[in-house]
């Protein structure tokens, strides 16, 4: 980490290389241990401790943490905890001077419709605002997540899996600095942490995987009920043995999203997997999901073929909300697979024999549950 003079930042950013190739996966800007990779800019204080990022508004001028380089097409992920004050992340932008210009992501739960509206900073000001309200989406005293996408001039905000903003904006910028920043004011704090970049070849935007409506691109397969309820896919034991719902198209390398709720049971997502119809059996990878569980959330499991594959080194079940709504992620790009719950990595795992096949979704043989289901979305490189 350095602490530069305004105007080095600048000159320091248009000798940087642009970054990586798609079969990185993702990137982490934040190493958990320090600010490497990070450069500040006006009077805030930024340090880290016990691997998060904390900012405290001490100054009385705005401050950034700016990340190294310039980006263009991407998805970015952070985890967040608002203490009070102004904050945000800066996207596609440029520093002169002392001003920050370009997108800001806007982040102040203490306004009704400030967190995830966007701005265009020390330019064209308000691009869009939110219609969600903070007290709906945001979660006091707890890690959130946010998701910002930059694909072309499409331009998406989501905050705990929640959609605050979905723009095209043509005149806006297609490349420049990320960073987080820190408005003054007395008490303001933030903690940040798990910050990561995927970026997206070819301008390749997302694709919604349901409709909303009904099961249009997905069959029911095996003993579980599968149904449309007020604009989510719900889930249900109907005889006590395995059920499934399953995608019509198969994938290759992609980053999948999705929503979910399930207050108890066994479930899951499979992925670069098929079906054997005389089982009436999903077989191949399985993001694992289980209530009541320390050891299954967050697993690689390879469904009716190897078993566990890849085990977190932590308990996720400990960052999942059982009575509410949660994110699962999937990245695969070849033989690289990733897993994330609420914006949290749990495995990582290489399989170059595992490089395609379908999604489903699972109820698992046994005591009667139920899942929910919504906004699956995928970005296929293909």
């Amino acid at each position: 980490m350095k602490l530069l003079r305004w105007g080095a930042i600048l000159a320091l950013v248009l000798v940087m290389q642009t970054h990586g190739s798609m079969a990185d996966g993702w990137k982490f800007l934040f190493n958990g241990e320090n600010l490497d990779g990070w450069n500040i800019a006006g009077d805030q204080e930024w340090k880290v401790e016990e691997g998060i990022i904390h900012v405290k508004a001490t100054g009385k001028q705005m401050g950034w943490l700016i990340a190294e380089g310039t980006y263009s097409d991407f998805v970015l992920q952070a985890r967040f905890q608002w203490t009070s004050g102004n904050s945000g992340i800066q996207i596609r932008s440029r520093l002169e001077g002392d001003k920050m210009i370009g997108y800001q992501c806007n982040l102040d739960p203490s306004r009704p419709t400030a967190t995830g509206t966007l701005l265009e900073e020390n330019d064209r000001g308000l691009i869009m605002e939110t219609k969600v309200k903070a007290e709906d989406v945001f979660k006091k005293d707890q890690w959130n997540t946010y998701e910002i996408s930059a694909i072309g001039d499409h331009i998406l905000i989501y905050v705990n899996g929640i959609k605050m903003v979905d723009v095209k904006d043509p005149k806006g910028a297609k490349q420049g600095l990320i960073a987080l920043q820190m408005a003054p004011g007395e008490g303001g704090a933030m903690q940040w942490s798990d910050i990561r970049i995927l970026e997206i070849p070819n301008q390749q935007d997302w694709v919604s995987l349901f409709n909303g409506q009904d099961l249009t691109h997905w069959k029911s397969v095996a003993d579980a009920t599968w149904t449309v309820e007020d604009g989510v896919i719900h889930g249900k034991s109907k005889g006590g043995g395995y059920g499934w719902l399953v995608s019509d198209k198969e994938y290759t390398d992609f980053h999948f999203s999705t929503r979910f709720k399930m207050a108890k049971g066994n479930s899951g997502i499979q992925f670069r997997s098929w079906l054997v119809e005389s089982e009436g059996m999903v077989h191949g990878f399985q993001a694992d999901l289980a209530s009541g569980s320390d050891w299954i959330n967050g697993h690689l499991y390879d469904q009716s073929e190897k078993g566990v594959t890849a085990k977190p080194s932590f308990d996720a079940s400990r960052i999942i909300d059982w009575e509410g709504w949660n994110t699962y992620e999937i990245t695969a790009m070849g033989p690289k697979v990733e897993l994330f719950i609420n914006g949290k990595k749990t495995v990582e795992h290489s399989d170059p024999t595992r490089l395609k096949g379908i999604f489903a979704f699972q109820i698992h043989a046994g005591d009667t549950m139920e899942t929910f289901w919504d906004d699956i979305r995928i970005i296929p490189f293909e």
